[in-house]
C-alpha cells in the first residue's frame, strides 16, 4: 500500500492523490450492519482504501465507487430521518486532474448510488 496522511479521512498519499471531505444531504439513508442495517462501508474506510491503493484520482474514485456499490455505503448519520448527513461530496485532485465525487446508500440500503465529475483545465470548484 501506498503511505497515505490523514486524520478521521484520509487526506492525501504518496503520489499526491489528496481528498477533501464535505457531508451532504441524501434522498435515501444507508445504516450499517453494527445498527442492523446492511452497509459496509463508510467514506472515512472508502477515501482511505483509495489512497492506500491508487495513484490518480481517476483510479481513486472508481475505487471508491466500486467499494460503495459492493459493500453498501452510509454515511455520518443513520438515525431515522438523517437525511441532511445521508451523503458525501469529496473533491479528488492529483498533479493532473481534479474531481467532484459524490456518493450516497441507495434505496436497498445494501449498495450505494455515486457519480463523478471531472472538473476541465480551465475551471474551478469551490
Amino acid at each position: 500500500t501506498y503511505a497515505v496522511l490523514g486524520g478521521i479521512y484520509a487526506m492525501q498519499n504518496e503520489h499526491q492523490v489528496s481528498i477533501a471531505e464535505s457531508t451532504c444531504g441524501g434522498i435515501f439513508v444507508g445504516r450499517p450492519v453494527t445498527e442492523g442495517g446492511k452497509a459496509k462501508i463508510s467514506i472515512q474506510e472508502m477515501s482511505m482504501i483509495a489512497l492506500e491503493r491508487n495513484t490518480t484520482a481517476r483510479d481513486a474514485i472508481k475505487e471508491m465507487g466500486r467499494l460503495a456499490e459492493e459493500l453498501g455505503f452510509y454515511g455520518e448519520d443513520w438515525a431515522d430521518h438523517a437525511f441532511g448527513d445521508a451523503a458525501e461530496a469529496l473533491m479528488v485532485t492529483d498533479p493532473y486532474e481534479a474531481w467532484v465525487f459524490h456518493v450516497l446508500g441507495d434505496d436497498t440500503g445494501a449498495s450505494a448510488v455515486w457519480a463523478a465529475q471531472r472538473i476541465p483545465d480551465t475551471d474551478f470548484a469551490a
